[in-house]
């Protein structure tokens, strides 16, 4: 869980400066929230969820979909721009969904 959440938060700010952000505060801000919901998303995994294959799928999906639409509202509520929370949720959270489970598939971390 520690792994993912350390991998979730660099791979995110990296790509937040990659396309470009340099507001150091807001770098802050999305330490914060992605580290939320990564936690609160693993706790779920780890916790609650309790089925089949398809099931552990379908939830990711689900969870995806809720990390996603928190951090747009999260980042919309710190930039009051929608096309800005937008642009930056969905780069952040497809980098860090796709690179950190190559990452995690390559090591099988």
């Amino acid at each position: 869980m520690l792994i993912a959440l350390i991998l979730t938060v660099v791979i995110e700010l990296l790509a937040l400066y990659l396309i470009g952000e340099r507001d150091k505060l807001l770098y802050l801000y999305w330490f914060a929230v992605t580290a939320l919901t990564n936690i609160l998303a693993n706790l779920y995994v780890v916790l609650v969820f309790n089925g089949t294959s398809l099931e552990y799928w379908i939830s990711v999906v689900v969870i995806e979909v809720l990390v996603f639409l928190s951090e747009f509202g999260l980042c919309f509520l710190y930039t009051s721009d929608k096309k800005k929370s937008l642009k930056y949720s969905a780069v952040c959270n497809l980098a860090s969904y796709f690179i950190g489970s190559l990452i995690l598939l390559i090591f099988k971390i």
